[in-house]
């Protein structure tokens, strides 16, 4: 089946799509309180009139009239979502001090001087009575041993001005206004030892119960006897926790093409769900009883998610299994391209802002280049018979190659770089990563109950991390490991990606259109690269 053929069976794809496009020319036209929103909707109200009375005509016009009207109230519902999310983080803060009550709501980031915590600000008192504000913030608080001691749900009451986000200098390349307006944040405020203090706080929530026990893993790992690179990378894998990594590390797996070892994504989540997978096998054996068996799975992934902070490319993870555990038991034919697209589509519409999100790019991108590619590398290794270890490697190595396919364009753009050498570093990482996290969450069970078996094991944990670090420095190291091209623009991403849809078109249906179509895009490329 060509790929063209694939995507055009995929109906909600193309929706889903438009409905992406209405973001992004959001984003382009965005201005606060702008009548533009209204004019969003009553498009997307003829739109949906018109898609309501062709959705069920038989003339070939028609037909196309409900299709361009569905792809019409996408985009418009798209936009719409955009601007209204904008147009409630945007917030206008009093120009003079004031008292603010606000809860922390991620784990605090130490640094030097600072200590970063991203609150919910709700409520502000204003004379004698609080307002309700109800906003995000970036709260800068000197560091010290109260600051760094707080954690998710703590409540702390400060004084001072709030202010827009904005960027602290004009010769910084990096927009922090933008990224932190797309993080969702309205404000940030700096705050020194006595602007603030701890109030007595409620009980917190399960979100906040489940990020509190990471700080308490990163704690344990802390004192173990892991050393600083074995501790970022113990952190970094099981928990997305980044802090204890140096400079020198991250530089490291970046030119052995290991980033994506460090960052929580659909690898991470596929490993910890065949494991569980496997447990759950031995633990609830009757087929009577799947249904109980992957429920179990599935609440265990989404605890997950919340000890990890859920950031977007776990959320897409989990989200994909829940989706396709369901479609499973309703109609026991599910489509993994779909259940992506349908992901995309519910977590777009919950929070539109994460289309912004590199790690929502890369891992969208990834995904969706590995379905759509993995029929045709299932089809070449099932038809030459290649044996079962052989075939595992050849796995890993295909879809190495389609991850690569699907994201580094976006590499390229947000980034700057490639690793040459990313096939190699995967066939030696993947299978080590699988012991890694098995062993990881043995180590946590013997950790809690304090049993003496975690030191021997912690051990071994340091062991292993030490030979990943050291053979992937070893090839970071070598000639021309990455390629470095510092300035490749959104528009350069986007012909690069349809440089390759007509490469591989024409690859696998030798069609002699669709090599035309790549040169004439190669051509666009190069323009884009030397304007």
């Amino acid at each position: 089946m060509a790929i063209g053929e694939s995507i055009q069976q995929h109906p909600l794809l193309r929706l889903v799509i438009s409905y992406i496009g209405g973001i992004v020319l959001a984003d382009a036209l965005y201005q606060p309180s702008s009548s533009l929103a209204l004019c969003s909707m009553m498009v997307g109200i003829i739109a949906l009139l018109i898609a309501l009375l062709t959705h069920r005509a038989e003339r070939p016009t028609l037909r196309v009239t409900y299709g361009i009207a569905a792809i019409a109230l996408f985009a418009t519902l798209g936009y719409t979502s955009y601007t209204l999310t904008r147009d409630f983080n945007h917030y206008s803060w009093p120009t003079d001090e004031h008292t603010y009550e606000a809860k922390v709501i991620e784990l605090p980031r130490s640094r030097s001087r600072t200590t970063l915590c991203v609150v919910h600000i709700h409520a502000m008192r204003d004379s004698s009575a609080w307002t309700p504000i109800h906003r995000k913030a970036y709260a800068y608080l000197a560091t010290d041993t109260a600051s760094t001691s707080l954690l998710p749900g703590d409540v702390i009451c400060f004084r001072g001005k709030v202010r827009p986000p904005h960027n602290f200098s004009d010769e910084l390349t990096f927009d922090y206004a933008r990224h932190i307006t797309l993080q969702g944040a309205s404000g940030t405020i700096y705050l020194s030892h006595d602007r603030w203090r701890r109030i007595p706080t409620p009980h917190p929530t399960l979100r906040e119960r489940m990020l509190r026990l990471s700080h308490q893993l990163q704690t344990r790992y802390m004192r173990s006897a892991f050393c600083d690179d074995g501790l970022g990378i113990l952190a970094a894998l099981s928990l997305g926790d980044k802090r204890s990594l140096s400079d020198e590390l991250r530089t490291i797996y970046a030119d052995a093409g290991a980033s994506h070892i460090l960052a929580l994504s659909g690898l991470h989540v596929g490993v910890l769900y065949a494991i569980l997978a496997f447990v759950m096998r031995g633990a609830v054996p009757s087929r009577r009883l799947r249904w109980l068996r992957e429920l179990l799975i599935i609440a265990i992934l989404w605890l997950f998610a919340l000890l990890v902070g859920m950031p977007a490319s776990v959320i897409r993870a989990v989200s994909m299994c829940t989706l396709y555990t369901l479609a499973r038991w309703i109609s026991h034919d599910s489509s993994p391209l779909h259940t992506l697209t349908l992901t995309a589509l519910i977590m777009l519409v919950l929070r539109p802002l994460y289309l912004f999100d590199v790690s929502f790019q890369l891992s969208f991108m990834s995904m969706a280049s590995i379905l759509i590619l993995a029929p045709y590398v299932e089809q070449f290794t099932t038809s030459r018979s290649v044996p079962h270890i052989p075939a595992y490697f050849l796995g890993i190595i295909c879809m190495s190659l389609a991850a690569q396919i699907g994201t580094f364009p976006l590499s390229l753009h947000h980034f700057g770089t490639f690793p040459t050498y990313f096939l190699l570093t995967n066939l030696l990482v993947i299978p080590d990563l699988f012991v890694v996290l098995l062993l990881t969450m043995l180590w946590w069970i013997l950790a809690l109950t304090h049993l003496p078996q975690a030191t021997l094991l912690g051990q071994l944990l340091q062991h292993l991390t030490q030979g990943i670090n050291t053979c992937l420095s070893h090839i970071a190291h070598w000639p021309h490991a990455v390629l470095r091209t510092p300035h490749f623009s959104s528009l350069s991403a986007l012909l690069t990606y349809t440089v390759l849809f007509f490469i591989i078109t024409f690859i696998i249906q030798r069609r002699p259109r669709a090599l035309i179509y790549a040169l004439a895009s190669l051509l666009a490329l190069s323009v884009s690269l030397m304007v």
